[in-house]
């Protein structure tokens, strides 16, 4: 073999660079790079050190009102109950098993917790350290759905496109914000930009190695386990394999080892990212079909007015400012016109992608984008880097160029992101609202809250007492045994009744008689609450702002009509309101008093 060169260089250049060159066409090959060297430089580390200090900062004053829904479920999933009821968002819920796992083992080595029931009592009265567990995760993977992005400009164009789509994937408004949740969606993310690096490498890799078929198939089938739109997926990699065969040669590309292999692998995925498909593959199958039927049929996050292409394109609006805005349009402009194959691959995600989430005007919301960000980073990357190599002149202005213009381009998102950050930097509205109330009324007080159904996701933490809790472990026992249960998250069963039962076996002294609004859904007059002796209402911005749109009124008018009589009814004193600042996110809560 003829080495064409043979050199390593063991010191920082003046550059900041650390370049390790490999020079013979061998090593090249067995790399799988573009081209004939591998650098590993501090821009890129200097670059994810940012994005994890993004990431990581004040998630010990986040809160979501879906962590809950992760966090409790891995709990069930810990005690044994894998929930064939409820088919999405599993492979997240697998990650935070473990690793709750192991904190108990830990706990139980330092004598914590004396055993499996004294660990769950004493965690789901303090759940706090689950939450940062999953807050720290999803900050991690955050961080990696960045460095994702590098390889996969990296493998499709450059190294500098790479590092640009990396850098404006950095300071991704929703993806700070999303990696500061015990939430599936940084996972998301990160999976599915796994995922689509080595379909990537399908494509461009001139090595047709199977290998790089079944990494793509087992994270796509991951993929799909966190959030089923992951099922896009599939037409990147049809893109990718199909396109390496003439047109004429359809049938023969569709008949290969090496799309056997990777439909195996996808199948595999599925099991990794959620086992109990082992054991009732039909109510899977059925949890699909529910879930497509669903979620355009269904109000969840319901845009007013119009369907999600249009909410959608506001969100990109919003999120990328003008001059990000303008270069995206651009970039997918130019994409379609010159229709290269490394461009066509990323279309092959951003466009089916965008056409399913926006089809429906009931599954609407901005997290559901996070997996799209990557993709048209890239290819506002590839763009950018292009028009900027044609400028004429030295390097020297040709980097400042570049240097001034993507300054220009990240000064919205720098302002976006340092408000944000600045957020965090206190206590949220939840724990605000808490230390009011537990200074300030009374304990054992009788409370209407606006809450969930059967756990409190999103009002003030404060405690139940004994009478509350058995009042809503008799309601929910009584819908189970008489099947009226209305549970869309399949959360609630008849072994979930523990996590009362537990509950009732620390109650606090400094707890309340709460009611629950569910979801401001049950609600009575002002009549009734004053006849049955409420003496409080604590009511959420959200829900006197969502139960109070024309669109729900029309539907619900009696719910509307309470709502709006917490402002107008003079037997109601509002005795203080906990607002967001600057420095303290959160809805606002508005605390009345009800006067006989």
């Amino acid at each position: 073999m003829k080495i064409r060169e043979h050199v390593f260089v063991d010191k920082f250049r003046r550059n900041t660079r650390f370049k390790l060159t490999y020079m013979t066409t061998a090593n090249t090959k067995r790399l799988g790079l573009n081209k004939p060297e591998l650098r590993l430089d501090s821009w890129l580390l200097v670059l994810l050190i940012i994005a994890f200090i993004l990431r990581i900062w004040g998630i010990w004053n986040a809160t979501s009102q879906d962590e809950y829904n992760e966090v409790f479920e891995a709990l069930r999933v810990c005690s044994g109950n894998l929930n064939f009821e409820r088919w999405f968002k599993r492979f997240y819920l697998y990650i935070l098993t473990v690793e709750y796992g192991v904190y108990y083992v830990i706990g139980w080595i330092f004598n914590l917790f004396q055993s499996p029931n004294d660990f769950a009592v004493k965690i789901l009265r303090d759940p706090y350290p689950l939450f940062m567990l999953g807050r720290i995760t999803s900050a991690v993977l955050g961080t990696g759905s960045v460095f994702l992005t590098y390889l996969v400009g990296r493998q499709l164009y450059s190294r500098s496109v790479g590092l640009i789509a990396a850098l404006f994937l950095c300071f991704n408004v929703v993806n700070v914000e999303l990696s500061h949740y015990a939430r599936v969606d940084a996972c998301l993310g990160f999976v599915v930009m796994a995922a689509f690096y080595w379909i990537a490498k399908v494509t461009f890799d001139d090595r047709q190695s199977l290998l790089w078929y079944i990494f793509a198939g087992i994270l796509s089938g991951i993929a799909f386990q966190n959030k089923m739109q992951a099922v896009v997926l599939l037409f990147p990699f049809a893109f990718a394999h199909f396109s390496r065969f003439p047109w004429k040669e359809f049938r023969k590309a569709l008949f290969t080892k090496a799309v056997f292999v990777f439909s195996m692998s996808y199948l595999l995925g599925l099991v990794i990212g959620n086992p109990a498909v082992i054991f009732a593959p039909v109510s899977f199958v059925n949890g699909l079909v529910s879930w497509g039927s669903g979620a355009y049929t269904t109000p969840v996050n319901e845009t007013v007015g119009t369907i999600g292409y249009i909410a959608y394109f506001q969100y990109f609006y919003k999120e990328l400012g003008i001059p990000q805005a303008l270069l995206a349009l651009v970039s997918l402009a130019l994409a379609l016109f010159h229709r290269q194959k490394r461009d066509l691959l990323l279309l092959s995600f951003i466009l089916p992608f965008y056409g399913l989430m926006g089809a429906s005007k009931y599954l609407v919301s901005y997290s559901y984008m996070i997996p799209l960000m990557p993709f048209l980073y890239l290819l506002m990357a590839r763009t950018l880097n292009d028009n900027l190599n044609w400028f004429p002149g030295f390097s020297s202005r040709k980097q400042l160029v570049t240097t001034v213009t993507l300054m220009v381009l990240l000064v919205y998102p720098l302002v976006k992101v340092g408000g944000l950050e600045q957020s965090f930097a206190g206590k949220n509205t939840r724990v605000l609202a808490k230390e009011w109330i537990e200074e300030n009324i009374p304990f054992g007080s009788k409370i209407l809250m606006d809450s969930g159904k059967t756990i409190n996701s999103f009002a003030p933490l404060i405690a139940e007492n004994e009478v509350s809790i058995r009042r809503t472990l008799d309601r929910k026992r009584n819908e189970i045994e008489t099947n009226t249960l209305n549970d869309p998250t399949k959360m609630v069963d008849s072994s979930s009744m523990k996590y009362f039962e537990m509950l009732l076996q620390t109650v606090p002294l400094e707890s309340y008689d709460i009611t629950s609004t569910q979801f401001g859904l049950a609600v009575k007059n002002i009549d009734y609450y004053l006849i049955n002796s409420y003496q409080y209402i604590i009511a959420s911005d959200g829900m006197m702002r969502t139960r109070t749109a024309e669109s729900f009124s029309k539907r619900h008018p009696e719910i509307t009509l309470y709502y709006l009589s917490l402002q107008k009814d003079a037997r109601l004193s509002l005795i203080v309101k906990i607002k967001p600042t600057v420095i303290n996110r959160g809805q606002p809560f508005y605390i009345y008093q009800l006067i006989p």
